[in-house]
């Protein structure tokens, strides 16, 4: 039986609050690390080639559109 990827987009944005993000993005992606999702893919999605959060910490994104 073939299993389907999954994919997931994780959003960031200037001057959002990394809890947000990280509270999410820890347990997610776990689930490929730890192997219940070995098929799983993610992706971090920005409109800028850099973001930062509400207290100046940086993020890099893996994706980046220009809308």
């Amino acid at each position: 039986m073939t299993r389907q990827v999954m994919k997931v987009a994780f959003i960031i944005y200037e001057g959002m609050t990394a809890l947000d993000l990280i509270g999410v993005y820890d347990p997610i992606t776990r689930l490929k690390t730890m192997q219940f999702m070995p098929e799983l893919e993610w992706d971090v999605c920005a409109i800028a080639s850099h973001v930062s959060d509400d207290r100046g910490l940086g993020f890099l994104p893996t994706k980046v559109s220009s809308s």
